[in-house]
């Protein structure tokens, strides 16, 4: 089980971290949106419109270049929900099955082929919007990346503050 639940979250993370890149915000837990709607193939995740969106403000975007990421992100929307029901077919066959049968190593296997299928789309689609992007707009968005990168480095040290402090 533990397998399935690291493949799992890798899946999940690549997922989230991969599309919300492009979303950036500021840090403000409010300031993302709403979740669980139409997302980018996966619940929870935001949708093309409100990424696109996110990317105009923080990029400048022009409408041209929004029509382009739209329909980037439109494209690849189907192979993510293929994805996404495969992750969760296995995630539904787990649950059936006792943590010593051979067909949970197949599972986790599969789970792995998941997380690089969906490592691959990403890195495409990222491809895609940054062939759109001017110079400009492609330095701004590793200024944005590099300050999520700090947030969440902070984040994961103020956690392991708290761990020290309770243990």
């Amino acid at each position: 089980m533990r397998i399935h639940k690291a493949a799992l979250l890798a899946f999940v993370s690549i997922a989230m971290l991969s599309m919300t890149a492009y979303a950036e915000g500021d840090g403000r837990k409010g300031d993302r949106g709403p979740r669980g709607g139409p997302g980018f193939g996966m619940p929870g995740m935001p949708g093309p419109e409100m990424i696109v969106g996110r990317m105009a403000e923080r990029l400048g975007l022009d409408d041209v270049q929004r029509e382009f990421v739209r329909n980037i992100m439109d494209a690849a929307r189907p192979e993510l929900q293929a994805l996404h029901e495969k992750a969760r077919a296995n995630r539904d066959a787990l649950a059936t099955l006792d943590a010593g049968s051979a067909e949970v190593q197949n599972i986790a296997i599969s789970n792995g082929e998941l997380a690089t299928e969906a490592t691959l789309l990403f890195a495409r689609v990222r491809s895609e919007i940054n062939a759109v992007l001017t110079e400009e707009q492609r330095a701004e968005l590793a200024v944005l990346k590099e300050s999520r990168q700090d947030r969440r480095e902070d984040r994961r040290g103020d956690r392991q503050e708290r761990r020290e402090k309770q243990g």
